[in-house]
């Protein structure tokens, strides 16, 4: 059987491995000139440093990330093997960046009435089924909600902004629903054998690149710069896609295809058959319209090093009117990479994620969304040199006033037209209004499955492992239908076990089951009894 799948992101090479060992005839078809979507690397040798499209950590509850990376031969190991603690920066001083990081509870050292009014949003949520919390909090902006609840500046900074650096969802339009979700399944699903992890060299040299090969050699056929300009669609199925490389445009058939690219372009390959598919169309369409996210990461190539204190390598700075997120990542690749990829003038090379594009800056007093990429680069480092946790306890050599910046880089899709910085690759997250309409893998298109970090799974968050996850889901429906079982490991998220029973309850009144609830509230007190 032969299957066509469309875009090589994480979830596009997910699928595309699992299906592959699984014996099936693959064929990946990417647009652009090298895989790995949002996560790729620009990476040309003589030419500049490498940098990100953004940059990446790796949570202890990734474990379908994991599973693949583990498969993944790379220098004598795996590609798991290059993983490092994202805590372990190097000890130059005595100076401790502030980390705002949660070592008792996210609601340590809050005021209590804040604490009281976040208990009741909480335990409403926990003890509620899903179907309700969705219809409840899926609408509710995180940042309003706060606003409504009247909680303090601190506690808003401590809970509200922590959403754009942790959770990688826009603050503005972050639905109360998918923040409380993602804070459940990282908690609950958080696995001891994982550490919060980076990767110890470039994503595309250390992840994509050794996944390439590797799926080349168990005969992927992967064609880069090729797009798929149309599906065709017959009687409910897919009979072809037209597909246009620099030489020529032409037809490809299979067995099943994969669409795992993102849900614009899924909406414009099927709205030629909108009346026909209406609701699935509706539905793309409205993730696709709600669920739009700009997220920018710039790097600046620096003449100092500079070190976050021993245990972190990675500091957030929530003063910053730019909600600013902050990694040094050359001195993590190694002065061997560093020598070998960059100019030798260049001595670190700072990450720094752009979490809030709706504020205006503190120097330039304009939003990074109105910004030129001149002007992002001036307002985004003087915000960070200016601010004081970052001045103060950051380990550098010399005055921070006299770094000098030898080289500023951002992923060139982001163009700035019309007074507005967009991007032709945006990325699709948890806003309000979107959990309800996130499809599911299989399609009204008998032979079309959706994979991709925005498409219906239990991780249920904007992350690698979602992608990860789609990407699963998808090969494992693949396997089904050809009536192949229980060949794919697929790690599933679980919420909190000892709400069961009253989310079980709930269910039954929220859907009207009253017949139901009185059975299962019957068999409760005969087994209390019995106990």
């Amino acid at each position: 059987m032969s299957i066509v799948i469309i875009g090589s992101g994480i979830a596009g090479l997910t699928a595309a491995h699992e299906l592959v060992e699984q014996g099936y005839t693959v064929t990946l078809i990417e647009r652009n000139d090298q895989v790995g979507g949002l996560a790729r690397t620009y990476q040309k040798e003589n030419q500049t440093c490498p940098y990100e499209y953004s940059w990446r950590a790796y949570g202890q509850w990734y474990q379908n990330v994991y599973n693949i990376m583990k498969r993944i031969p790379f220098e004598g190991g795996t590609v798991y093997d290059k993983l490092t603690k994202l805590q372990g920066g190097a000890k130059t001083c005595s100076k401790t960046i502030p980390t705002y990081e949660y070592k008792k509870s996210p609601i340590d050292h809050l005021p209590y009435s804040d604490c009281l009014k976040l208990f009741f949003t909480l335990l409403r949520y926990l003890v509620s089924c899903n179907e309700r919390n969705i219809d409840h909090y899926s609408e509710l902006g995180l940042r309003k909600y706060i606003h409504k609840l009247q909680l303090s500046s601190k506690t808003e900074s401590r809970v509200g902004k922590i959403v754009g650096p942790y959770l990688g969802m826009d603050y503005q339009n972050a639905s109360v629903y998918d923040t409380l979700y993602a804070c459940e399944m990282m908690h609950n699903n958080s696995d001891p054998e994982f550490n919060f992890n980076i990767t110890s060299l470039p994503t595309s040299h250390v992840w994509f690149e050794p996944w390439t090969n590797l799926l080349k050699q168990k005969g992927v056929d992967i064609k880069l710069n090729t797009e798929v300009i149309r599906l065709h669609i017959d009687r409910g199925s897919i009979s072809s896609v037209t597909v246009r490389d620099k030489l020529e445009t032409y037809s490809i058939q299979s067995d099943y295809y994969v669409n795992c690219t993102g849900p614009e372009v899924l909406e414009r390959f099927i709205a030629p058959y909108q009346e026909e598919l209406y609701p699935f169309y509706k539905t793309i369409k409205n993730v696709a319209e709600n669920g739009r996210q700009i997220q920018l990461s710039v790097y600046y190539y620096v003449d100092r090093k500079i070190y976050l204190d021993n245990e972190n390598t990675l500091a957030y700075l929530p003063k910053t009117p730019w909600l600013l997120m902050v990694l040094p990542t050359g001195h993590i690749w190694g002065d061997e990479y560093m020598s070998h990829y960059c100019n030798p003038e260049i001595k670190e090379i700072v990450s720094i994620g752009i979490c809030e594009p709706y504020v205006e800056g503190s120097y330039i007093k304009k939003k990074w969304s109105e910004c030129t990429q001149e002007e992002i680069k001036i307002e985004a480092w003087y915000q960070l040199i200016h601010d004081e946790d970052f001045r103060n306890n950051t380990c550098i050599q010399g005055d921070v006033d006299n770094i000098n910046i030898i080289d500023f880089k951002m992923w060139d899709s982001f163009v700035y037209k019309d007074g507005k910085m967009d991007t032709r690759e945006p990325k699709w997250a948890n806003n309000t209004n979107t959990a309800q309409n996130r499809p599911n893998a299989t399609t009204p298109i008998h032979n079309l499955l959706i994979a991709g970090a925005y498409s219906n799974t239990t991780t249920s968050l904007y992350s690698m492992e979602s992608a990860t996850e789609s990407g699963k889901i998808a090969a494992k429906k693949i396997c089904e239908l050809d009536h192949k079982y229980d060949t794919i490991y697929l790690h599933t998220k679980k919420r909190y076990t000892i709400f069961y029973i009253l989310r079980l309850i709930d269910y039954c009144i929220y859907q009207g089951s009253f017949m139901i609830f009185f059975i299962i509230l019957c068999i409760l007190v005969k087994q209390y009894k019995l106990g």
